[in-house]
């Protein structure tokens, strides 16, 4: 008599299995722990604080040991690029180039991404615009002491020193040609992070490997291909609720949203600020873009909320491998022709 608790499960079968779980299987599921052994392969999922925010690393790979070590790798890695790219760590090469209005002989990772913001910006005629930091220090400060908005002719003062056309870069160098000029990258180096991260955990041998960094989310390795990951989109006015169930396979989604980092109740300011205006944009609360690239993702979901319901949804239409969806105000939900073929 069979027994079938002995059956032999195929490296395909599990892989199918572990893309129906997605991040949330939790690890002590005696009976999928064991399927993936006996297919010969492991699961690790290692969840850190990175970015400023909670980044879950999950694989799939043939050996316990080595995947533990491409996970630790992983986030070694992450921590080598933030000390690059990020504004809010002192002494890193952005950190230098706000402090001086210039930077010699930059990292080529700080190229590469300035210089694929700069191809957002003039894509978006503006509203995608890394120059926007002095808006968004000027919009903490002022809440974190008085809990109000700056006032308006604050705001048009700092509006003078945000212009994307302003910034010049090259391998030899990096220039902030007006005064008072900053740069963050908090809306397209996480994606680019990701990217690298995943590439790196695939060309290691990983088969199967999913990131989330706090809405940006990249998966990757021939077997997401053969089984994609399931992951969901959160509904902007619900925290417990989904509007809908995407499949990655290969794929990078991110979200952008009022309700992240919300300033005020009412959602009306926050984190997203308009470069052209100065204010935060008043007709989309959340946007949702998938695309190949995760740093494409990420600056695009920025993109498109500030750009509003009608430009936004028409850019993510006209762009080659970009599906996505918009959530305005009034609740009412718009999705590009392609996003069903992600869709559960």
């Amino acid at each position: 008599m069979e027994d079938k608790g002995a059956r032999k499960v195929s490296r395909r079968q599990v892989l199918r299995i572990t893309a129906v779980t997605g991040v949330s299987l939790a690890m002590g599921t005696g009976l999928v722990r064991s399927l993936i052994s006996r297919a010969g392969l492991h699961r690790v999922s290692e969840t850190r604080t990175q970015m400023g925010t909670l980044v879950i690393v999950t694989i799939v790979a043939p050996e316990l040991k080595v995947a533990r070590e491409m996970v630790r790798n992983a986030f070694g890695q992450m921590e080598r690029l933030e000390g690059i790219l990020s504004r809010h760590r002192r002494d890193t090469p952005l950190d230098r180039l706000n402090d001086k209005g210039f930077i010699e002989t930059p990292p080529p990772e700080l190229v590469e991404v300035i210089g694929r913001a700069l191809t957002y910006s003039s894509m978006t005629d503006g509203a995608f615009d890394v120059t926007v930091a002095p808006l968004l220090e000027l919009y903490a400060s002022h809440f974190q002491e008085s809990n109000q908005p700056p006032p308006d002719h604050e705001i048009e003062r700092i509006l003078e020193s945000v212009d994307y056309r302003k910034v010049q870069v090259d391998e030899d160098a990096i220039v902030l040609e007006g005064s008072e000029m900053k740069v963050t990258l908090d809306g397209i180096a996480k994606g680019y992070i990701v990217d690298q991260t995943v590439r790196t955990l695939v060309g290691d041998g990983a088969e199967r490997v999913l990131i989330d960094a706090g809405g940006d989310m990249a998966s990757g390795g021939h077997g997401s291909l053969e089984s994609p990951w399931t992951v969901g989109v959160r509904d902007p006015a619900d925290a417990q609720g989904m509007l809908a169930q995407l499949r990655l396979g290969g794929e990078c989604i991110a979200t952008s949203g009022d309700y992240m980092q919300a300033f005020t109740q009412d959602r009306r300011f926050h984190h997203i600020i308009d470069p052209r205006t100065g204010y935060s944009p008043d007709r989309a609360s959340a946007v949702t873009v998938i695309t190949t690239s995760a740093m494409d993702a990420d600056a695009l979901s920025t993109a498109v909320m500030v750009l509003g319901p009608v430009a936004g949804f028409q850019l993510m239409k006209e762009l080659d491998d970009t599906e996505g969806m918009i959530v305005t105000k009034e609740d009412r939900q718009m999705r590009t022709p392609g996003l069903g073929r992600f869709a559960l």
